[in-house]
């Protein structure tokens, strides 16, 4: 269990590829993951880190989507709820149950948790018995009390699924790529498409940190660059499509503990939910038009604010919240395939279109999607990919065997038997690593044996200096903003004390070799990166 992620892209030869894939979201990883286990060749180019746009920007949730119900997307709902089965299998380490409660179901909401739970018959079909989920109970206010799940005068309370990280769990895909040999590289641009006649024949690609550019042949070329597909199709006039006039924005705001249990509230403007996270609330989605380019989109203090203002009007709260009250905040915008003036209410479909019905040979974009739903989405993109190709696949295991370092039977158990294993680590240590790292947990305490300074421990959640080190070496780690938001945990609670984030960004520093002045100017980038916007 000590596979080194490297950049194909600081090596490569020139080699032609079966299959290149342009974005390395969650759709991007899954689907690398299904063409190198299948025996296919194949390169992922990302633009910026791996997983840190859309796919960074959830609320952790592997679910069905009850809601989706109500728009009578009966078989969308259907296939989330398979595969947040298959992906509690596959990821053992990172996904689990998460119990929650709707307060005041209606009626039409009571029939959609019974439809619900007909549609996750096979909910207990679970390689490891912890993660069997339950069907839903309809309480009264004397049984809501007695079980601790809240002050309410009747709410239904039922099971969904969460990821502890979603970065890591679309980091996981890709790793499970490589060791199937595919080739990936972050930080890598797409320039161009290159044509032969009417086919697209690979991309031109600008690997921003060595300044180099390549071109990458390859008899397929899959557009999964999630919100950036329009961009990426409009580098052509053969390919060009009307940008879409709006756009879809997601955020979340972490606050002090406000819940035990996560809660579901629903107001004029759309769903959001208090969900227990490390020790805080993560209060969210919003659902926000945005009709700016993908590429300006920021988080803002007047999206926060609004927020804010929505969740006091529609939760009660016995102290309204305030922008103090916030420590930290995230989003994105969604990739949807529709572009209807009602983006809470547009369907969450993927969405698989061949270029070959415009005479364009080469060439499939693949779009929108859920993220629960995204390994099912890579089947069948990869069916499309076999039609094109004459070569002979080998068997579909990507729903049949752990991911990459999480062969983990019993996650629990396993936990348990490490703490005791591990007595020179504090058990929060060991739980955390073995939960976000799977199996590479011990390469981890490997070097925080051979390096003291390495064992410090961080957080409240026991991450120690060792995973810096860890991920810069083994995790294609290039840059602060890597560490902190996509590899650890480490800053997405915000900032830490000035003392910690020192002791990190001299680790990542000496790793690198950073002169002084690179330090203070990515220094100054990620005390600006974490910070709340003003």
């Amino acid at each position: 269990m000590n596979l080194k992620l490297d950049r194909f892209i600081e090596t490569y030869k020139g080699e032609e590829f079966d299959v290149t894939i342009i974005g390395g979201g969650i759709t991007g990883a899954t689907l690398a993951y299904e063409v190198a286990s299948r025996g296919y060749t194949v390169a992922l180019v990302e633009k910026k880190d791996f997983g840190g746009a859309t796919s960074a920007a959830t609320g952790k949730l592997i679910h069905g989507g009850l809601r989706y119900l109500k728009q009578f997307e009966i078989g969308l709902v259907r296939e989330a709820l398979k595969e947040r089965r298959i992906l509690s299998n596959i990821a053992p380490n990172l996904v689990y149950p998460y119990p929650m409660v709707l307060p005041k179901p209606g009626l039409i909401a009571r029939i959609g948790l019974f439809v619900y739970d007909l549609l996750s018959f096979d909910s207990k079909w679970t390689w490891d018995e912890s993660k069997q989920i339950p069907n839903h109970q309809y309480l009264k206010r004397k049984e809501l009390n007695q079980k601790n799940l809240g002050d309410f005068e009747d709410a239904a309370y039922f099971y969904d699924a969460i990821c502890l990280s979603p970065e890591r769990l679309t980091l996981s895909f890709l790793k499970s790529a490589v060791s199937y040999g595919a080739k990936i590289a972050n930080y890598t641009v797409v320039e161009n498409l290159i044509w032969e006649d009417k086919a697209v024949v690979g991309i031109l690609v600008h690997d921003v940190l060595t300044n180099q550019k390549h071109q990458i042949r390859s008899k397929v070329t899959i557009n999964a660059s999630g919100p950036w597909t329009h961009n990426i199709l409009s580098k052509s006039s053969k390919t060009e499509q009307p940008m879409p006039k709006k756009r879809s924005e997601g955020i979340y705001i972490i606050t002090k503990k406000l819940t035990n249990l996560m809660t579901l509230y629903v107001g004029d403007k759309g769903h959001f939910s208090f969900a227990p996270w490390r020790g805080h609330s993560m209060i969210g989605p919003t659902e926000k038009s945005y009709f700016g380019n993908v590429e300006d989109w920021k988080l803002t203090k007047e999206s926060i604010t609004e927020f804010i203002d929505y969740i006091n009007e529609t939760s009660h709260l016995k102290e309204k919240l305030t922008m103090d009250d916030v420590i930290f905040a995230y989003g994105g915008l969604r990739p949807l395939v529709e572009s209807s003036d009602d983006t809470y209410s547009a369907s969450r479909r993927s969405e698989l279109y061949d270029h070959v019905r415009d005479g364009i040979q080469g060439l499939i974009t693949a779009a929108g999607g859920k993220y629960t739903t995204s390994r099912h989405f890579a089947e069948s993109i990869f069916k499309q990919i076999q039609k094109k190709l004459d070569k002979k696949s080998g068997e579909a295991i990507s729903a049949k065997q752990h991911l990459y370092a999480s062969q983990i039977p019993n996650v629990e158990i396993f936990i348990q038997g490490a703490k005791k294993q591990n007595a020179d680590f504090s058990e929060n240590t060991i739980d955390y690593l073995i939960r976000h790292y799977g199996l590479q947990y011990e390469i981890i305490l490997e070097l925080a044996r051979k390096t003291k300074n390495l064992a410090a421990v961080l957080n409240a959640d026991g991450e120690i200096l060792a995973e810096v080190v860890y991920v810069i070496r083994y995790e294609m780690a290039k840059s602060l903003s890597d560490i902190f938001l996509r590899r650890t945990g480490l800053g997405t609670l915000g900032i830490l004390s000035d003392e910690i984030m020192k002791v990190i960004i001299d680790t990542a520093a000496s790793e690198w070799n950073w002169s002084e002045d690179t330090k203070k100017k990515e220094t100054e980038i990620i005390y600006k990166t974490l910070k709340l916007p003003v």
